[in-house]
This record gives C-alpha cells, sequence and structure tokens, in this order.
C-alpha cells in the first residue's frame, strides 16, 4: 500500500531515540517520508541538546521539513538512577498520546509493564546481524517489527517473536541514508595502502578484543604495507577510564594506525567506507563494510563453537583465525583468495540486508503508514 492510496485522520508518529548517537541513522531518516505524508506529524524524542543536534543533521540534508524534535530533559534524581528509564517512565501521557511508536532497542519494552494505552509499538531492529542478542525475546512485545532483510523474518518467525504478517521486510536503512546524505569518503592516512578495518563487539566473551587488541596493534605498529583502522564498537570502550583509552590511542603515532575509540565516525559508515579489509568477530558492521563484495576475515578463540550455528552465518564470508599469526598470513593473501568467498558475500547479504535496488525508508514508511491505516 501507498502513500497515494492510504487515507486516514490527522496521526502523530513517535520516533523514540533512546539508545544513542550510533542509532540516529537506523531511525531518523524514515522521518523525511512519513512527513511527505500531508496528514501525518513526526516528533522525535530524544534525551539531550546533543543528540538533538545529531538528528537534525541528518533531517536536514536528507529534505525534512516539519518533522519535530523535543528534547525531554527528566528530573535529576530520576536521571541519576537510569536516564533511558526515566525517559521511558516520566511521559508516559506523551506515549500514550501518539498514534505510533517507532523505537530502534528493546529497553523501551518496559513500556508495555507500565501502561495499557500504547499506540502501535513498531521495532526497528539497530543492525542486521547474525548474533543471538538480534533475537532478543523481548522482541515479541511490539505489535510490529521492520526488519532489513528475509534472514532476520525467518529467524524471528521460527523462534516465536512474530507472526508472518507482524513482520516486514524494507531494506537496511542505515546504508541507504549514508548514500543519500552523500557523505565525503574520509582522508585518513596520508599513504594510500591497503587498508584494513578492525571493529571488534564489545560483547562479553564474543569479542576478539581482550584476547588479540593489543598484540594486532604492535603487529601493524611493525607491519608497514597496509593502513590499519581500529574502529570498535562504540559501547566497548564507552565507560573505559583515561588511562585505559589512552593506552589504545597512543598507537595513533604509527602514520599506519588510526584509532578511532567511539566518535561519531565509527557509527557513520567513515570506516566501513574507507576499508579494503574487514577484520572482525560479531559485529553487525560487516553487512555494511559489504555494500560491495571485499575480503573478510574473522578473528576468535579456538574454544568458539561456532561451525554450523546460525549466530555465526557471516564467518562464512571469509576465512576464521584462532591467532594474530594466521590474521597476518590471511591478510598476505586476502585479495587472492576473495573470490572464494565472493559468492557467498552476495547471497548472505541479499538475505540480511535486502535487494540493493529497494528504496528501504520509503519501504519503511510505507509499512508504518499502513500500519497506522489499520491501527
Amino acid at each position: 500500500m501507498t502513500k497515494s492510496q492510504i487515507h486516514f485522520e490527522r496521526k502523530t508518529v513517535g520516533l523514540l531515540l533512546v539508545g544513542g548517537l550510533h542509532h540516529v541513522l537506523h531511525l531518523i531518516p524514515i522521518a523525511v517520508e512519513l512527513e511527505a505524508h500531508p496528514n501525518i506529524d513526526v516528533e522525535v524524542f530524544v534525551l539531550s541538546t546533543f543528540e538533538a543536534e545529531a538528528c537534525q543533521r541528518v533531517l536536514t540534508p536528507l529534505g525534512a521539513e516539519r518533522t519535530k524534535i523535543r528534547v525531554l530533559n527528566p528530573n535529576p534524581i530520576a536521571k541519576l538512577v537510569s536516564p533511558k528509564l526515566a525517559f521511558l517512565l516520566l511521559h508516559l501521557n506523551i506515549w500514550n498520546s501518539l498514534n505510533a511508536i517507532v523505537v530502534v532497542e528493546r529497553t523501551s519494552t518496559i513500556l508495555r509493564y507500565f501502561s495499557g494505552r500504547l499506540p502501535p509499538f513498531i521495532h526497528i531492529p539497530h543492525g542486521a546481524g547474525d548474533r543471538a542478542k538480534s533475537y532478543d525475546p523481548r522482541i515479541r512485545h511490539f505489535d510490529h517489527v521492520l526488519v532489513a532483510g528475509e534472514k532476520d523474518k525467518r529467524r524471528m518467525v521460527e523462534l516465536g517473536l512474530v507472526r508472518e504478517d507482524t513482520c516486514s521486510v524494507t531494506g537496511y536503512i542505515k546504508p541507504f541514508a549514508i548514500k543519500q546524505l552523500r557523505v565525503d569518503m574520509p582522508s585518513i592516512f596520508p599513504i594510500k595502502r591497503p587498508t584494513v578495518l578492525y571493529n571488534p563487539h564489545f560483547s562479553r566473551g564474543l569479542s576478539s578484543w581482550k584476547d588479540f587488541g593489543h598484540e594486532l596493534l604492535e603487529a601493524f605498529s611493525k607491519k608497514k604495507d597496509m593502513n590499519f583502522i581500529v574502529a570498535p564498537h562504540v559501547r566497548l570502550f564507552a565507560n573505559q577510564n583515561e588511562f585505559k583509552r589512552d593506552e589504545i590511542e597512543v598507537y595513533s603515532k604509527f602514520e599506519n594506525i588510526h584509532v578511532d575509540l567511539g566518535s561519531s565516525k565509527s557509527s557513520d559508515m567513515s570506516y566501513t567506507r574507507a576499508a579494503d579489509i574487514y577484520l572482525g568477530d560479531v559485529s553487525s558492521q560487516v553487512y555494511e563494510f559489504l555494500s560491495e563484495p571485499k575480503p573478510c576475515i574473522f578473528l576468535t578463540k579456538r574454544t568458539t563453537q561456532w561451525q554450523g550455528n546460525p549466530d555465526y552465518a557471516h564467518w562464512s564470508f571469509g576465512p576464521v583465525c584462532y591467532s594474530v599469526s594466521e590474521v597476518l598470513a590471511n591478510l598476505d593473501r586476502a585479495f587472492l583468495c576473495h573470490p572464494d568467498y565472493a559468492e557467498l558475500q552476495e547471497k548472505g547479504c541479499l538475505a540480511a540486508t535486502g535487494d540493493p535496488s529497494w528504496n528501504p525508508i520509503r519501504r519503511a514508511a510505507d509499512a508504518l503508514m499502513s500500519i497506522l491505516a489499520n491501527a
């Protein structure tokens, strides 16, 4: 059902940015297509002026004109307990007054326990990864879920998190939005060499950082034929003290090493677009890197039981290594061996992120408008 086929009284859609700046590009772009419908008003709700500014930097260049951004500051005492929960629970009157709520995280499902009058409650997962956390049991508390690809819909249906009619496949919003924003390709290194992006996840027990991070930095400080970007998930170092950060950031003194422990470039695809080879573990950024087939290498402990496990489906996109020496050997032959993985990458990305010809922002907005029309 398209915008021209949908008719209803004026409605307001609320986009709740609860999880942080790295969620902006997964959620905010849909406002542009939603507000194109004359009877839909869009309000973005954020916790800080910093987040409001980040949202506006996406909305303005994409052409949004009517979308409003509201900063909701919880009282200081509640904020000390939990800024997220304060934001969610102290504004139930606002959420109940909306015609639809859209979120990209799952903490907000707590609203189900505090309000019996929520409007249609809609989830857009922030990423297209394979790990089990992507299929959080809390997803069943949403009225509808908009996923990037058939892979996620299939697994969610099988797990009983959604039904066929409560899950829509829209394509991957974030990479499409980046293309529309025409973000310039960053110039990171003074000398052009093959560039490796190391993108470890933050999850304890899944991340390769603790076992291999320092050793990789030492190895690349001596390996001058490749550039090395270290850009972990923004949550890996979010709560680390200055000393812990400094001992990693000091490696940026090497001309072929660039360390970013959480700037906006860590989540706006600056590094996935700049890199020639991906090195990582379980982050869904591998799907953002693979906008076109390129070499990937994965790193884990030898005890990881990943073979045949759908939580590690993307590890079929390149060799899996158990040591830094294995990584270095595979880097040296990465481009030569890449044809062995190219077809698997293409099929895997199609299942995870949808058809490259789609406009995911429009498809997501159309799905939301159908939900509104039938509410």
